[in-house]
C-alpha cells in the first residue's frame, strides 16, 4: 500500500470513529497525570490510540520500505553489473566485477575468468549484450568489425581471439591493410603478422615488395618468384632481382639458387638467364651448381666442360660424367644420373 494513500485512509476512519463516538457521548473525560489535568472530549481519547497505532505503522511501513528499497537497489545493480560481467566474458575480455549479494557473489565471479562461447543463435538479450553479441556473429562469420566506432579499440588487448579474428578479416577485405601490418611488426600478433605477410607476397608487384625487402625471407621471396609468369612479371628486373638476393644470400642454399635459376628460365632468354647467374656464381659460391644446372639444360656442353676444367677434379663429380656421357650420347639429360632434388649433393 501506499503511504500516501494510507494516512488519507487512517484519517477519514479516525474522523468516521470520532464522530460517531462524539454522536453518542458529546462529554469531556479528565484525565490527571503527575498533578496536570487533561480534559478532552471521549471522542478525542478513542480516535488518540488509532493515531498513535497510526504513526507507528507508517514508520513500521518506512523502515521496512526503505529496506527494501535499499535492497532492491543491490539486486539491480547487481543485474546491472551481471549484465557487464556477461558483455566481457562474451567478448573474451572477462573482466573482475564486485558483487553486493551473497548469492550472486558465490556464482557470478566465475564471470570474471571466463569467455563465453556461442554455440547458438540468441533470441533475447538487454541491449548491452545485443551489441556483444552482434560483434561476436559479424567476427566468426568473417566479416570486420571496426573496434574504434564500438569504443573497443583501446579497451580489448591484442592477445584477444576475436581482436586476431578480426585483424585476419579486414586482411581478406582489405589487400592495404597488409602493408600496415608488416610495417609495424611489433603491434601484431606473430601469427597475424605471418598470414599479412602471405597476403602481401601473394597480392604485391616486386617494386612495392622491394620497399620492404627488410622484412622478406627466402620463403616469401621465392613465393613471390613463383607469380612471375610470360603474361606478368610483376616488374621484375635484374636490378631488383640482385637486391634480393644480396639481402637474402646468407640464408639461400644451393637449393634455393637452383630453384631460382629454373624459375628465372621462363622470364629471360638463354643468354640473358647465363650471363646472369655467370655473374652470381662468381659471387655466391652456393649459386655454381645452378648455373652448371643451366648450361647442361641449355646444351650448353662445350661451355659446361670449360666451366668444369676450372675446377678441382673432386668438384662436381656427377655433373663431370654427366658431361662424359653427353659428349658421347647427347639424349642424356642430368635428370637421367640425378633427381633435380638431390642435384645440389652432386
Amino acid at each position: 500500500m501506499r503511504l500516501g494513500l494510507y494516512i488519507i485512509a487512517s484519517i477519514i476512519l479516525m474522523a468516521i470513529v470520532g464522530v460517531f463516538v462524539y454522536m453518542i457521548n458529546p462529554g469531556n473525560y479528565s484525565y490527571n497525570e503527575l498533578g496536570f489535568p487533561i480534559e478532552l472530549p471521549i471522542a478525542v481519547w478513542i480516535v488518540l490510540p488509532m493515531f498513535v497505532l497510526m504513526l507507528a505503522s507508517l514508520l513500521h511501513m518506512m523502515f521496512y520500505g526503505t529496506k527494501n528499497f535499499f535492497k532492491f537497489k543491490k539486486w539491480e545493480n547487481d543485474t546491472n553489473t551481471l549484465d557487464d560481467a556477461f558483455y566481457w566474458a562474451l567478448l573474451n575480455e572477462p573482466k573482475t566485477h564486485k558483487f553486493n549479494l551473497p548469492q550472486l557473489k558465490e556464482s557470478a565471479s566465475l564471470l570474471s575468468v571466463a569467455n563465453i562461447t556461442l554455440t547458438g543463435k540468441v533470441d533475447k538479450a538487454s541491449e548491452k549484450l545485443k551489441e556483444a553479441l552482434e560483434i561476436v556473429t559479424l567476427i566468426q562469420s568473417g566479416e570486420y568489425v571496426d573496434f574504434k566506432m564500438k569504443k573497443l579499440a583501446r579497451v580489448l588487448s591484442s592477445d584477444n581471439p576475436l581482436v586476431k579474428q578480426n585483424i585476419l578479416n579486414r586482411l581478406n577485405h582489405d589487400e592495404n591493410f597488409a602493408v600496415e601490418v608488416i610495417q609495424d611488426k611489433l603491434a601484431y600478433d606473430e601469427s597475424v603478422y605471418n598470414v599479412a605477410l602471405e597476403k602481401f607476397v601473394e597480392t604485391t608487384t616486386f617494386p612495392k615488395a622491394q620497399k620492404h625487402i627488410d622484412i622478406f625471407d627466402k620463403k616469401s621471396f621465392l613465393t613471390l618468384l613463383r607469380r612471375v609468369n610470360s603474361k606478368n612479371d610483376l616488374g621484375l628486373t635484374k636490378e631488383i632481382l640482385d637486391n634480393f638476393i644480396v639481402a637474402l644470400q646468407e640464408s639461400l642454399s644451393c637449393g634455393d639458387y637452383l630453384k631460382i635459376a629454373t624459375m628465372m628460365m621462363n622470364q629471360l632468354s638463354p643468354d640473358e638467364n647465363l650471363m646472369l647467374w655467370r655473374e652470381y656464381e662468381g659471387k655466391y659460391q652456393k649459386a655454381e651448381i645452378a648455373y652448371l644446372y643451366l648450361l647442361f639444360e641449355y646444351e650448353m656442353v662445350q661451355k659446361a666442360g670449360e666451366y668444369l676444367d676450372e675446377h678441382e677434379e673432386e668438384d662436381f663429380k656427377r655433373f663431370r660424367a654427366l658431361y662424359d656421357l653427353k659428349k658421347e650420347h647427347k639424349k642424356y639429360k642430368i635428370t637421367d644420373l640425378m633427381n633435380i632434388r638431390h642435384i645440389c649433393d652432386a
